[in-house]
């Protein structure tokens, strides 16, 4: 079969962390669920097709004109936010145009799989992982076969729909390597990256932390093993790319497979540099020095917030003192470093704002960045938002009961617009400072690449044959 995957626009305002300033300019990555999809696809024989409209700043006629011309049997989205956003759009569009088979999947599929099935325009729902059940889900569809007994998907029968809920989580040692060659490396940028090509990659899935505020906790913590990250980045590095983002919750979990990672990419002379994610908790100095030799040049800590009773409120496990060690630690390694926040948390004021903002200039950060709270299924926070509203707030969205708008705050006495308008002082106290001028000259000029790529509309997908690498 002939499937299509198309990473479709999907910023939403209203659920999104970063501000929009941010998300349109500051960054294009990697599709890296659907790179996986892709290899997952073509492992089993079939062949496979990732439109990005997103790097590619495709429209949807656009990807109509590339459809048309690739003949896809199968079309794929993936939601990761479950709202009905612009993926819902695209794929009202596409279905509209091309009668064929439309699959969803996406880190939403494991809260809300009946409700995105419900949509007549989606026939079918991969929920969770796409490891075992979308190739049996393909083979049904090439041959006209029962899908009533594969696991981990959801369809419409008779004017109901079919929940198969997965019987386990997938090894994340079973999955293939994501198909990086069916894309153009060069579209992908963070503005903390250094080096282009650049990509993303994953080697644990899940986190054995409960933050009040982060889902992650609810999934079993997973490590691939080492000589599959290091095969990986290898990989990479034949393919020409030269940084990769390792989003892992917590690369430094587990510090000893971390040295075996670092001690191999050394010996195989890999050189390739790349940043990662890391609790501020898990952090020694040989480690990081062992890191840094491997090509790491940043570690990106999840502070939240300088004001220690939120800390605690939200189950970070941390306190000021242990992030001010961290990040002395690594800055001493010879590692840059940059610190997350979150503006709008329970119990939210604006003194503790102002002392989150004031903490932030006062570490020895290269980088920061604030998010706007935004509340997700499967924490504890929406579960206790839930039932002050007596209802699933985002399963009456995507099941239209409930006209899109932005998620009651209940939990600060602040409004949205307040905790918005901190978010850009909190942006403005720290980077405009004379040390960040640099960095500031770096987002100008990312910027204005935006904006001349965006009027200029130069598709590489329609001009530089988008088919050649799809087998």
């Amino acid at each position: 079969m002939r499937v299509a995957l198309i990473n479709a626009p999907y910023y939403d305002p209203n659920f999104m962390e970063n501000i929009k300033f941010v998300e349109k300019y500051l960054r294009i990555l990697p599709p890296l669920g659907l790179m996986y999809v892709s290899s997952i696809i073509k492992e089993h024989g079939h062949d496979c097709l990732i439109i990005d409209a997103v790097a590619e700043n495709l429209s949807k006629k656009q990807v109509e004109k590339i459809l048309k011309k690739y003949k896809a049997d199968v079309i794929g989205f993936s939601l990761v936010v479950p709202t009905r956003s612009q993926v819902f759009d695209w794929a009202k569009y596409i279905k509209e145009k091309f009668r064929v088979p439309i699959i969803f999947g996406g880190y939403a599929t494991l809260y809300y799989p009946e409700e995105i099935a419900s949509n007549d325009f989606i026939d079918y729902v991969i929920i969770g992982s796409a490891r075992k059940s979308l190739p049996k889900l393909l083979e049904a569809l090439e041959n006209n076969l029962e899908i009533d007994k594969i696991d981990g998907i959801a369809f419409k029968k008779d004017g109901k729909v079919i929940i198969n809920y997965p019987k386990d989580f997938e090894d994340i040692n079973s999955l293939p390597f994501p198909d990086r060659k069916s894309l153009n490396n060069n579209l992908y940028y963070s503005i903390i990256s250094e080096n282009r090509p650049y990509s993303v990659m994953i080697t644990s899935s899940g986190c054995i932390y409960k933050c009040d505020f982060c889902p992650m906790g609810k999934f079993p913590y997973k490590e691939r093993e080492v000589n599959k990250v290091v095969e990986e980045f290898e990989k990479c590095y034949k393919l020409g790319i030269k940084e990769i983002d390792i989003f892992d919750d917590n690369f430094l979990f587990n510090k000893e497979r971390v040295k075996e990672i670092c001690r191999e990419i050394i010996r195989k002379g890999i050189k390739i540099k790349w940043t990662c994610r890391a609790r501020v908790d898990s952090v020694d100095y040989e480690t990081l020095k062992l890191m840094k030799e491997a090509g790491c040049r940043m570690i990106f800590y999840g502070i939240e917030s300088g004001n220690e009773e939120i800390l605690k409120r939200e189950h970070k496990g941390i306190t000021k003192q242990i992030i001010k060690e961290a990040l002395e630690i690594t800055k001493r390694a010879g590692l840059k470093t940059m610190g997350f926040f979150i503006i709008g948390h329970r119990g939210e004021s604006r003194e503790s704002i102002k002392e989150t903002i004031q903490f932030a200039c006062k570490l020895p950060l290269d980088y920061a960045q604030f998010f706007h709270m935004v509340v997700k299924p499967g924490t504890k926070l929406y579960e206790e938002i839930k039932k002050e509203m007596g209802y699933d707030y985002f399963s009456e969205l995507l099941k239209g009961n409930i006209k899109m708008k932005k998620l009651p705050i209940t939990w600060t006495k602040l409004n949205d617009k307040e905790i918005k308008r901190w978010v850009i002082k909190a942006y403005i106290s720290f980077y405009f400072r004379k040390k960040h001028i640099p960095k500031l000259l770096k987002i100008l000029c990312l910027v204005l690449k935006r904006w001349y790529n965006h009027i200029t509309k130069g598709n590489s997908s329609l001009q530089n044959g988008h088919f050649a690498s799809s087998k």
